[in-house]
């Protein structure tokens, strides 16, 4: 019988953790190092604390709108302090639920930070005090990300916050100015604007959601601006100053001149860079470019049994990548031989409407020399949409014209990151548009959009014209 492999976690977010099991499940001994909390940013100031607050301003809008569905509630009044309360609750209630799995899968979790004294060898600075040299035969690097930091004059200012200090206002701010519409930035737009607050997003590239669908962001900021969201896009913010003790002023450059705007709270979310401070990888000579450790297909570095997984490694930062990558990770490095397949990525932007897609977006699939068709199905069409009152947005599905292959599909509107789970599925395994439309989908659903914006692809569309 082979001896068990000892596996070292540097990292405990959604790669550390799910690494960590998944190596158990393989056989290994594994050793996880974790300097704060396990779950990592997702759990704790990420995703699900950002998720939980999306829910609570999804349900806030809804209970405006009850008078209109024969519910005489009244008002809405938001608590802060208990809303601040139950992210808490969801937060703690999850990373007890991560902690306890761990424990009794027998990971043996080590709290503090690590570095490389050599290939096979880390140093272990504990939280508590002391340190302990761990060895190891096997290593996987999942240090995640951090914010990248704006330079420019003011951004350590009080009432300056990232991501994770949004998360933690003792107060809800009258207004927030956020710098960066990327994901990140919408989200806590859609959110704070739900409460609302006065709020502006100064976005430098052409249209907030960089890099999304220019169809489906353009939906989006529509929305927004009829709402009230101030948005400066192709702009620039140069400086931040303190106007009193609750505003801030912020110059801003736009195409049309120079601009200085007043806000509580400034937001800067303008992306999240590679974290591998401390680690020592220059002096055991791992590979690295940009800021981003090195790996090949199979998520190993330069250095044999050395592997890595996560936002460390740059690919895409999202959780559930990083969780893949680290099941693959570990498979390979006890014996596997799995190639990363980043083919059919889903990506979910937790706005209101929220966004799915999966694939290419137009503009990819034109730019790759594809031909192309597409199928778009409003969901004021949707008998269930309109039942719910939730009629924003559509789908919209990319299709190969000669072939029919599904090349991409991109949905905006009320639960689109549940809905495209379905197309992901099905472009993973060569899904054209006929065996779309050829699967019956239950009525009264908002699946049938999907099937409907392949029928309109098609040119054969039932519930519109």
């Amino acid at each position: 019988m082979s001896e068990r492999k000892r596996l070292a976690i540097i990292g405990g977010g959604p790669a550390g953790y799910v690494g960590a099991l998944r190596a158990v499940q393989l056989g290994a001994e594994v050793t996880l190092i974790e300097k704060k909390e396990v779950g990592g940013v997702c759990l704790n100031v990420g995703c699900i604390p950002t998720k939980t607050l999306t829910s609570i301003a999804h349900l806030f809008t809804l209970l405006k709108r009850t008078a209109n569905w024969g519910i005489e509630a009244g008002s809405p009044n938001l608590n802060w302090t208990q809303v601040m309360r139950r992210k808490e609750q969801v937060v703690r209630r999850l990373v007890n639920g991560v902690k306890f799995l761990l424990k009794e899968s027998k990971v043996t979790q080590l709290s503090g930070t690590a570095s490389f004294l050599d290939e096979k060898t880390l140093l272990v600075n504990k939280t508590d005090g002391g340190t302990e040299k761990l060895e190891a035969d096997l290593i996987l690097i999942c240090t995640g990300s951090v914010p990248i930091e704006l330079k420019i004059p003011g951004a350590d200012l009080d009432g300056v916050v990232d991501s994770t200090g949004a998360l933690c206002f003792e107060e809800i701010p009258k207004s927030l100015l956020i710098v960066g519409g990327g994901y990140i930035g919408c989200e806590f737009a859609s959110i704070f604007h739900s409460f609302g607050i006065e709020v502006i997003i100064v976005e430098m590239l052409p249209q907030i959601l960089p890099g999304e669908d220019e169809e489906i962001a353009s939906v989006l900021r529509r929305k927004w601006e009829k709402e009230g969201i101030k948005i400066y896009t192709d702009s620039k913010v140069s400086g931040i100053y303190s106007k009193d003790n609750q505003l801030k002023k912020v110059k801003i450059s736009t195409p049309k001149g120079e601009l200085e705007i007043e806000s509580e709270k400034v937001l800067i979310s303008v992306g999240r860079k590679a974290y591998t401070e401390g680690l020592n990888l220059s002096g055991i000579g791992v590979d690295q470019e940009k800021g981003n450790i090195k790996v090949d297909e199979f998520l190993k570095t330069n250095i044999e049994d050395i592997y890595s997984a996560g936002d460390c490694i740059g690919n895409y930062l999202l959780a559930h990548v990083a969780s893949m990558e680290a099941e693959v990770a570990v498979e390979n490095a006890l014996g596997g031989t799995v190639s990363m397949d980043y083919t059919v990525v889903p990506r979910c932007i937790f706005t209101y409407p929220e966004i799915g897609g999966v694939g290419l977006t137009e503009k990819e699939a034109l730019a790759r020399g594809h031909k192309i068709k597409i199928g778009r199905f409003p969901f004021i069409a949707n008998g269930r949409a309109l039942a719910e009152d939730e009629t924003e947005g559509m789908v919209k599905i990319i299709a190969e014209e000669k072939s029919d292959k599904i090349l991409g599909c991109i949905i905006v509107g009320n639960r689109g990151t549940d809905l495209i789970a379905e197309l992901a599925l099905g472009m993973k395994k060569g899904m054209k548009l006929r065996d779309l439309i050829e699967t019956i989908h239950a009525h009264p659903t908002l699946s049938e959009g999907v099937r409907e914006s392949a029928l309109k692809a098609e040119g054969r569309p039932l519930h519109i014209l």
